[in-house]
């Protein structure tokens, strides 16, 4: 063992975990490359483009740099070293569904680059309005199952980003995924993981809405152009050329652009498109679907230029087509064009102006067929817009849609509502500010409306106001909040992240949700993540945290979430992955290659367990009062004790408790004994006592690595709580009777402690989390 010594920190070394590789260097000049490309720099051996097709095995992993070149964090790639398995034969694919309009050449062309491995990573799907793409993706998407036998033939995930925003999308894709982030940059390093996938997004154009119709664009540059970088990942998407969006996507691409004509075949779309009527469809809706379907609801006589672009065509005849409508079904079509769908059938009727559902009942088969959900637009949407610009007014919309109590069934009601106060820019922070409107309405309109209140004040949204308190709570939360299927899921997370910041509005959150816990604290990120969390167990602690902020290693009080004591200490590494409070005013961190960053202590019991720890140490705590402990987990899956006392021998386990190595440990006294709570990587949790051995398990055990733990004996019994690499958390309280409770806070959990008193603090990459589970 030696020592480097600063002028706050001690680093002990200990033996080296199994597996573990030293970061690769990077130069000044690749941080600043790094920089430019959105902060984000895949390695990979030499002679392999990491930005080209390249085996996954020969990609060493990812840099992560500041806006100013500065190495933030390096991401091993876990398959690096690995031979590329051989794909195995297709026997017993998926038959490929039935594909109309003529596009059996398009739908070859997107068969023949999933399986080529050296086609560019992104494939764009161009063409104008009503072209067909949505449904050629969808075809896809029906055709490639990501169960698919047929290994060269799967999508993996379908994500429409219609009125999307940057946060809803990536907190959708991340749900699909199955991964938990909350921003670009954590949606990234959850994929550098060495899986290949596919992903396919439609509906590009239609991002954000009215004042926020530039969200295509910046999901365009803030999400998918970094997530190009992933040299395992390939993204089909639907996206119009000659946008700010596919200008955003300056990278390698293949465009398939469905207004040429060689992606559909003339004879079979003129077979199809003479199906729709008794007649012969002119011949210059060739090659649109939709121009065909609209001109099939036009009596004869439709003249169209062959000359003029289909945008043009689809004008004209969309002109024409609304002057051959009978008077009565053209209320209710106005009425449809200004919500600008889509909508279905039944909440249509109810729209003013709508003349009832008779009328709706008479205009839905002038109307193009309806999408897979059951509901109807007006095609184009140039014409629509057109058709709307006397449209509904939003104060008539809303009286008409909302009742006065509102339940979970208006949530149809709801987002129509707030979506149309996107468009029309009308007001939205009266409605926001009802926790029951953000609760029952769905998340994506939600965070359009938000996002539109953040984006155009409009006077109702004041600093330190219902709202703001609500955007914020909203981002911290969003994750959960948008992959929430149930109201009370959704109002329990947003309970938590308001509390300590609206008392009010999380009790009213509380209610909704329906449990009888409750959050105390919020101590919210400033500008870098949270990334530790340690409770302070010395004589002068007074039941405070200590807190990894970035570099910066700061004290909160854990009664208000507050900070306390001096400025913060700079931790000299970021890559540690585990924090322990010392015994004497210091901490001890642990690095990934087992070394221990000693942070103002001067107690030599870390050096000695380190000595007795030969598998490597991969998980670390300490416990002090009047017996002062410390505890390491291994690579092969054991723990190790030492007491901080003259002559006492470090003991570990008889037995690896984990198939695999210990991710995460916490120790205390209890009943007169140390008791070590270990979660590993194979997604058990247990308990160990020396001389006893392996416990019954306090929790079960789940397909996916233990991010934390955390154990203590509170007046209610003795406190037990796990969390999950994906974000779950889970908690038993062993009292009087047996209690337990499941919790997701929005991010990945970090870190968690349990106080005297019996709260738990929970932190993720957005802040820490005050919530006391015995409150009633």
């Amino acid at each position: 063992m030696t020592e480097d010594r600063t002028a706050e920190s001690t680093v002990v070394e200990g033996a080296v975990p199994p597996g573990y590789r030293a970061d690769p260097p990077l130069s000044q000049e690749q941080g600043a490359e790094a920089a430019r490309r959105g902060g984000w720099l895949f390695t990979a051996d030499e002679g392999h483009d990491p930005d080209g097709p390249v085996p996954v095995g020969v990609v060493a992993g990812a840099w992560q740099v500041d806006a100013h070149g500065v190495p933030l964090r390096f991401l091993p790639n876990p398959r690096y070293g690995v031979p590329a398995a051989e794909r195995p034969v297709a026997e017993g694919a998926a038959p490929l569904p039935p594909l109309l309009a003529g596009r059996r050449p398009a739908g070859r062309a997107l068969l023949g680059w999933l399986e080529d491995p050296q086609a560019p990573r992104l494939c764009r799907v161009a063409g104008s309005s009503g072209s067909g793409r949505t449904h050629l993706l969808r075809w896809l998407a029906a055709a490639c199952p990501a169960d698919n036998p047929h290994a060269g033939r799967r999508v993996d995930v379908v994500l429409s980003a219609a009125e999307s925003t940057v946060d809803t999308f990536v907190w959708r894709l991340a749900a699909l995924l199955r991964v938990s982030a909350g921003t670009p940059d954590e949606l990234l390093a959850a994929l550098v993981d060495g899986v290949p996938r596919v992903l396919l997004v439609t509906d590009l154009d239609r991002a954000g809405t009215g004042p926020l119709a530039d969200a295509g664009q910046r999901i365009a540059a803030e999400v998918l152009r970094p997530l190009l970088r992933v040299p395992w990942l390939r993204i089909v998407l639907e996206c119009s050329s000659d946008t700010p969006a596919a200008a955003a996507l300056d990278v390698p691409s293949a465009v398939l652009d469905l207004d040429q004509p060689q992606w559909t075949d003339l004879d079979a779309f003129t077979r199809w498109s003479t199906s729709l009527a008794d007649r012969r469809l002119p011949a210059e809706v060739y090659p649109s679907p939709a121009l065909a379907l609209l001109a099939a609801r036009v009596e004869d006589g439709v003249l169209l230029d062959a000359g003029a672009s289909l945008a043009r065509r689809a004008e004209t005849l969309a002109e024409t087509w609304w002057e051959s409508l009978p008077e009565l079904v053209r209320a209710p079509v106005v009425a449809l064009a200004s919500v600008r769908g889509p909508l279905g059938a039944e909440l249509w009727g109810e729209l003013p102006g709508s003349l009832g559902p008779f009328a709706v009942e008479e205009a839905v088969p002038l109307l193009l067929p309806a999408d897979p959900d059951g509901c109807y637009r007006i095609w184009p949407d140039s014409f629509a817009a057109r058709l709307a610009r006397d449209g509904l007014d939003h104060l008539s919309i809303r009286q008409n849609l909302l009742p006065e109590q509102l339940g979970p069934l208006d949530a149809d009601r709801l987002d129509l509502v707030l979506r149309h106060a996107v468009r029309t820019s009308s007001p939205a922070g009266e409605l926001l500010a009802d926790p029951a409107v953000v609760a029952y309405a769905g998340p994506m309109a939600v965070g359009l409306a938000l996002a539109h209140v953040g984006e155009k004040p409009d006077g109702e949204s004041v600093d330190g106001g219902p709202v703001e308190h609500l955007r914020r709570a909203w981002r911290w939360a969003g994750p959960v909040v948008t992959a929430a299927a149930d109201p009370g899921g959704r109002a329990s997370v947003l309970h938590c992240w308001t509390a300590g910041q609206d008392d009010e509005l999380a009790e009213r959150f509380a209610q909704l949700a329906g449990h009888g816990w409750r959050a105390r604290w919020a101590f919210a990120r400033r500008a870098e993540p949270v990334r530790l969390l340690a409770r302070v167990d010395d004589p002068a602690g007074g039941g405070r945290l200590a807190v990894a902020v970035g570099a910066d290693l700061g004290l909160i009080d854990a009664s208000t979430g507050r900070p306390a004591g001096d400025a913060p200490l700079r931790l000299s590494d970021r890559t540690a992955v585990a924090l322990a409070a010392g015994f004497d005013g210091g901490a001890f961190a642990l690095r990934r290659d087992g070394a221990v960053e000693q942070i103002r202590s001067s107690s030599d019991v870390v050096r000695r367990l380190l000595a007795a720890t030969d598998g490597g140490a991969t998980a670390l705590a300490a416990r002090g009062g009047e017996r002062r402990t410390v505890a390491t987990g291994d690579a092969a899956g054991r723990v190790h004790l030492l007491d901080d006392g003259d002559g006492a021998q470090a003991v570990r386990s008889d037995e690896s408790l984990h198939a695999g190595p210990v991710t995460a440990l916490d120790l205390a006294h209890h009943g007169g004994h140390p008791l070590l709570i270990s979660g590993g990587a194979d997604g058990a949790v247990q308990a160990w006592t020396p001389g006893r051995g392996l416990l019954s398990a306090p929790l079960p055990a789940r397909d996916t690595p233990v991010a934390a733990v955390a154990v203590a004996p509170t007046p209610g019994g003795l406190m037990c709580a796990a969390a999950w690499a994906d974000g779950t958390i889970h908690v038993v309280l062993a009292g009087a009777e047996r209690a337990t409770h499941e919790l997701r806070l929005g991010s990945p959990v970090v870190g968690l402690a349990i106080t005297d008193g019996g709260l738990l603090c929970a932190a993720t990459a957005n802040g820490v989390l005050g919530i006391d589970l015995t409150a009633r």
